[in-house]
């Protein structure tokens, strides 16, 4: 199954199926994926994103991030909360669009 196009997270929401666009976490959100964010993900001030699936594309982080499953691109803005094993974070650059200085962070 999939979510086609852009996925917008105001209030607590959990995924299971494969998202095809970017998804966003606003401030105030809680997103809990176990499927795939094939778009990547961009994470505001005030959001909270617990990824258990795989992105697809970057993360853009501005809020709290925990990573239990695969990025294949990488983490810009502050890091997870959570320890991640370096091979979780593949590390590509697969940028998506989002707007503002980012800073890149990734596992060592």
């Amino acid at each position: 199954m999939q979510h086609i196009g852009d996925l917008i997270i105001n209030g607590e929401q959990a995924t299971r199926v494969q998202v095809t666009g970017t998804t966003y976490v606003r401030a105030g959100g809680k997103l809990v994926a176990h499927g795939q964010l094939a778009g990547g993900l961009i994470v505001e001030a005030g959001g909270i994103a617990v990824v258990h699936g795989q992105v697809c594309r970057d993360i853009q982080n501005s809020g709290r991030l925990e990573v239990y499953g695969q990025v294949v691109g990488r983490i810009l803005g502050k890091p997870p909360v959570n320890e991640i094993d370096r091979d979780q974070v593949v590390g590509n650059d697969l940028p998506m669009p989002f707007a503002g200085e980012t800073i890149s962070w990734r596992s060592s």
